[in-house]
């Protein structure tokens, strides 16, 4: 059985590290992922809460209005405990996706989309000081590509405001190994984080280069060396200590299944959390007696995790919340279980 024996992809690691698996799944109606729910919550895999439409930019406008900040802040205080100093991720794609995709840029465009990036950053980490916040995508893989960099161009001023780095290493190519591009990716995300911010890899049960075509699911065998890429990788600082990632997150969307498909999409998130759980585990098994750092500041009295709640429904807002704030703080505990809100309608466009 391929999850009893995937240890022999890991056999040559020589650090001791404990990597994790975390679950981003997006639900698009009630009742979704109960069989995922329940394999999440008895192995310990937890939830990693997403701003979508925008994160701080809460209509994706492209400008930050006092309108956005108070509807993000209520976001936070509805969604995250005083003390959580987890990952939070701010999924802002537009208006700047294309931009930051492109195989050029000007200085002056990187400036502009870094200081409005920035601007969020610092809103967030104002908002919930010690939670790690950053943003969904960032760096893209084109961002750590030479010819990119040839330019005179970088993301580090952007990516040395955030708390937390989350790439993605979402596969797009059927019948190719991409597995060494992902590893080499990474490499350059923990290089940029410079031993100083922690870096989660989002990865996807889907290929994601079939235009709007979603249908097409990654076999167990190539899904496990593409995210075995990014496991594997590793950079050194001067001294000599070894760092490498976090985790890795596993982010798909029901708006690509049609609601026929939802169990079987279920059964098949759950199995993809079993071969990533086996991965991390056969990792965390064979690194023992050298240290490695991934970077996570662990402080005396946070909150770290967001456990899985019991029903999808409890992590589905479309709406603005309306709660008064005294309400928000009695009911922190409740709200801790809502992870995530779930947009209508488009789905971002960095996940087509």
């Amino acid at each position: 059985m391929l999850i009893a024996t995937f240890s022999v992809f890991a056999l040559d690691a020589n650090a001791d590290w404990n990597p994790q698996a975390y679950n981003a799944i997006k639900w698009t109606a009630p009742n979704q992922g109960r069989n995922t729910i329940a394999y999440t919550t008895s192995v310990g895999i937890t939830r990693v809460p997403i701003a979508y439409h925008g994160g701080v930019d809460t209509n994706a406008s492209g400008e930050i209005t006092e309108q956005n900040i108070s509807h993000f802040k209520q976001w936070v205080l509805e969604r995250l405990p005083s003390g959580y100093c987890g990952p939070v991720v701010l999924d802002y794609e537009q208006p700047w996706w294309q931009t930051l995709g492109s195989k050029t840029i000007t200085h002056e465009a990187l400036q502009e989309i870094i200081s409005v990036y920035g601007e969020s950053m610092q809103i967030a980490k104002n908002t919930l000081p010690d939670a790690q916040w950053g943003f969904w995508g960032l760096p893209l893989l084109r961002n750590t590509g030479e010819k990119w960099k040839a330019q005179g161009v970088s993301l580090d001023p952007l990516l040395k405001q955030c708390n937390g780095l989350y790439p993605d290493i979402y596969d797009s190519n059927r019948g190719k190994d991409t597995s060494a591009r992902a590893q080499r990716h990474i490499e350059s995300v923990l290089k940029s984080a410079a031993g100083q911010i922690p870096v989660y890899v989002f990865v996807s049960p889907r290929f994601t280069g079939e235009g709007k075509d979603h249908s097409y699911f990654i076999p167990d065998d190539v899904f496990l060396r593409h995210v075995n890429g990014a496991m594997k990788a590793a950079w050194t600082d001067a001294t000599g200590q070894v760092h490498k990632i976090q985790g890795i997150i596993l982010w798909d969307t029901y708006g690509y299944t049609p609601e026929a498909g939802w169990d079987e999409l279920d059964t098949k998130h759950a199995y993809y959390f079993q071969l990533m759980q086996a991965l991390v585990e056969a990792w965390a098994k064979s690194m023992v007696g050298v240290s490695v750092e991934t970077n996570v500041v662990h402080l005396p009295s946070c909150k770290y995790a967001l456990p899985e709640p019991k029903n999808s429904e409890t992590a589905i807002d479309d709406t603005p919340l309306q709660h008064s704030s005294q309400n928000n703080f009695q009911n922190r505990e409740r709200s801790n279980l809502e992870s995530e809100r779930i947009p209508t309608g488009r789905i971002p466009s960095g996940r087509e």
